[in-house]
């Protein structure tokens, strides 16, 4: 029974640690994530960009 206990107490401080822990990176961490994501959104853009053209390139050349 006094493990269970222990067991209980050790699992919910756990836990509680971890949501804290895990918000704090989130908080701290989010510049870095939003600065990734706007690159990675640039350069998808880019190669749609690049695809978009190469397929209109083709369609005009194929046309004539």
């Amino acid at each position: 029974m006094q493990d269970e206990e222990r067991y209980m107490t050790l699992n919910v401080q756990s836990k509680k640690r971890s949501s804290t822990q895990t918000a704090q990176l989130t908080f701290k961490d989010y510049s870095v994530v939003l600065h990734w994501y706007k690159i990675l959104l640039g350069i998808s853009g880019t190669m749609n960009g690049i695809l978009a053209l190469t397929l209109i390139s083709l369609i005009l050349l194929d046309s004539s």
